[in-house]
């Protein structure tokens, strides 16, 4: 006997007053019936014997498991077939969708019905409901599909639909997804309606065709695939086609926009589930797109800020004491017209062996080897070998008061340079194609963790030096100590970053510093309440180069602190002091609250440009923004509000203000919004325009969410 069988082998008939007549069994005052995986509950309940058929009298409702429930006032089932006649039905989902009747049957949990209201909401008073002229009603798939629904919001009719599939489970349906609507005074009236398509559980898709009347048209397809419990790929491509019209009225460079995203991540490729001594995992994220607007189009309202995309492709191999890693690394510089000066790391190979023990426990020792090549198309590229290997001791001492530590790094890269013709040092001389550096540096540290209970709160203090330098070393020409030194001598006297980038940076490639002769002093101590909430909390950091006083003036101090004088009030601060600037040369301040309803951010972050620090230049190169967010429930509405701006260039960037509601099952929002999105044009620059709109959303829940947008300005 299988399971299926065995279920509905089980049959329990009990009631107040049980009888029999004939081939009848009547149960009569809190009548239940148990059968298989189906409950059933009525005034008055009759089975039959011969026939298989029960009958439903009276305040009738069935439970199949957990996914359906039926309150009718009489029913017929043939416990044979598990055909269902019933009569003035109520059908409810686990999703809280319940569907009203006049007629209906089904068998094996499919019910079909005529002239039904849906709704999510309460029976007689529902805020919105759909009337339709029949239905289907699929308890084991999780769905319901219907004909000629009508959508009210109370008694106002608001659209009408043909044909219509809203899931009322987790199964997945192929189907319909609620539209996207939007109108634009350039783009015209737009329009976006998804079809999702799931005819098997490994995979499912989703097609998105969109349309811009005075614009042009466009698709978009993803497909997704799981293979296994943890590995998924998702593939999506979009093809858009401007009209000539919008071509030359935006003075745009590409008529056909298109691009596609290949995202795949899974673990276990090669070591299996069940091995407890190896893992390994695969990622790749890979986007190609010909134009700025390519992720714009995604769908009506998407926006896009990044400056650089980046496309990864990743694989390592792990065990709990080897490491490795291969990555390959390509980044779309959306800043630029071309795209061919970008670096790229194409690839990238890492091996790392974990800290272990040699010849006795404090005396350690790690290894790390990382090959990498960087390649553009236009311009210099070269392959690097690098590798590291530390061997070190450390002592704790008085009690674990203070630990020290001592150790060796024996460190060393090769750089072989591609494409290099032209390319010259600080001092105009041209460089070889092989640069090698090699330095043998110890590092000796005293640190120090310590921690009191006080009456209110908890106090915990850490101090730590680093002491370090180069015992030996070897460098190329090209990375020579004169070559760094005239190099940073070239940027204080403000030279074009273009030209500038023609010159052989040596600190882009290698840690030059590494050989100097340096402490690294660190400080960070931390208040915690009784509760264990950290109250308080600064971390300081400072370099100092013992002997080379450029480097040493080049240094920041770096100063890092939190604040939470309040419950929902936290307050954190970064400020790095240069000296060479003699003022602050980054700093970022942030502030939030949340209490009481009440939800607000505050961000500031500036940092000047490397390049203009010595010079005492405030320019373009500098890079900050300010941004702000408040959102507070008033009762009768919910207010949302965003604003950033961008200090650095000095232009607002966006802003957004949201008025919403929600009321139990239903919620309408209104959003206005503006935000600048750069576009390619016909000559070759890229182009900010402000674009403003502003958006009505209905949200029919759990059922679907829809709305229209308006853009006023773009």
């Amino acid at each position: 006997m299988n399971a299926e069988q065995k279920a509905d082998s089980i049959f329990d008939l009990s009631a107040d007053n049980v009888s029999a007549k004939d081939e009848e069994v009547i149960a009569e005052g809190n009548a239940f019936l148990l059968y298989g995986d189906v409950y059933m509950v009525a005034h008055k309940i009759i089975y039959n014997k011969q026939t298989k058929y029960v009958y439903l009298r009276g305040g009738a409702k069935i439970y199949q498991g957990d996914i359906l429930y039926l309150d009718v006032e009489q029913a017929d089932i043939d416990m044979q077939t598990k055909q269902v006649k019933v009569e003035n039905i109520y059908l409810q989902s686990t999703m809280g969708i319940w569907v009203m009747a006049k007629d209906s049957q089904g068998q094996d949990g499919v019910y079909s019905f005529k002239r039904g209201v849906i709704s999510g909401c309460d029976v007689v008073y529902p805020l919105w409901h759909l009337n339709v002229s029949s239905g289907t009603y699929n308890t084991q798939k999780g769905y319901m599909s219907v004909w000629n629904p009508r959508f009210y919001i109370g008694a106002v009719p608001i659209f009408y639909l043909p044909y219509f599939v809203a899931p009322t489970g987790n199964v997945r349906k192929s189907g319909l997804l609620s539209p996207e609507m939007s109108y634009s005074n350039k783009q015209g009236f737009m329009y976006s309606q998804p079809l999702f398509i799931a005819p098997f559980n490994p995979w499912d898709m989703t097609l998105s065709p969109q349309i811009r009347t005075e614009r042009g048209a466009g698709a978009a397809v993803e497909f997704r695939f799981a293979d296994s419990d943890n590995s998924i790929a998702t593939f999506q491509m979009r093809y858009f086609q401007n009209n000539d019209e919008y071509m030359l009225l935006n003075n745009l460079k590409n008529q056909d926009i298109y691009g596609g995203t290949f995202n795949y991540q899974t673990q276990n490729v090669i070591t299996g589930e069940n091995n407890q001594y190896v893992n390994d995992g695969f990622y790749a994220d890979i986007t190609y797109m010909n134009d700025l607007e390519y992720m714009r189009l995604k769908s009506l309202n998407a926006s896009f800020n990044t400056r650089l995309y980046e496309s990864r492709v990743n694989y390592y191999l792990n065990s709990s004491k080897h490491y490795f890693g291969t990555y390959l690394k390509y980044y779309l510089d959306l800043s630029k017209v071309s795209n061919k000066d970008t670096f790229q790391v194409l690839p990238q190979v890492h091996y790392h062996y974990y800290t272990d023990s040699l010849f006795f426990k404090n005396l350690l020792y790690t290894f790390d080897f990382q090959s990498k090549h960087i390649t553009r198309p236009s311009g210099y590229g070269y392959w690097q070998n690098t590798m590291s290997l530390p061997i070190g001791v450390v002592l704790p001492l008085f009690n674990d008061y203070i630990s020290v530590g001592a150790n060796v790094d024996m460190y060393g890269t090769s750089v072989l340079l591609q494409n290099a013709q032209g390319l010259v040092d600080s001092q105009n001389v041209a460089l070889d194609n092989a640069i090698n550096y090699a330095v043998g540096s110890y590092n000796i540290s005293l640190n120090s963790d310590l921690a009191r209970p006080y009456k209110h709160f908890f106090h915990s203090l850490h101090l730590e030096a680093i002491f370090s330098g180069a015992l030996y070393k070897y460098t190329s020409d090209a990375i020579a100590d004169d070559r760094y030194e005239a190099y940073n001598a070239l940027v204080t006297q403000d030279i074009d970053s273009n030209i500038l980038a023609m010159y052989w940076n040596p600190s882009d490639i290698v840690d030059v510093v590494k050989n100097k002769h340096k402490v690294d002093l660190k400080l960070s101590q931390y208040f915690y309440g009784k509760n264990g909430k950290e109250l308080f909390y600064w971390r300081m950091y400072q370099r100092l180069f013992l002997q080379d006083s450029f480097l040493s003036q080049a240094q920041t101090l770096r100063n890092e602190l939190g604040f939470s004088p309040l419950s929902g009030l936290n307050l954190s601060a970064s400020l790095f002091y240069s000296y060479a600037r003699k003022s602050i040369s980054e700093t970022s301040l942030n502030a939030s609250f949340s209490k009481w309803g009440l939800d607000s951010s505050l961000t500031y972050y500036f940092k000047l440009d490397p390049l203009y620090l010595s010079s005492g230049l405030y320019s373009s190169g500098n890079t900050g923004f300010a941004r702000g967010s408040l959102g507070y429930d008033f009762g009768l509405f919910r207010l949302n509000a965003n604003i950033g701006y961008d200090v650095g260039v000095g232009y607002l960037k966006d802003w957004y203000v949201t008025i919403s509601k929600d009321i139990r099952c239903f919620g309408i929002g209104l959003k206005f919004a503006q935000d600048v999105r750069p576009t390619l044009t016909a000559d070759n620059n890229i182009t900010p325009i402000t674009n403003q709109y502003v958006k009505i959303e209905f949200r029919f829940v759990p059922l679907a969410d829809t709305g229209l947008t308006y853009r006023f300005k773009e």
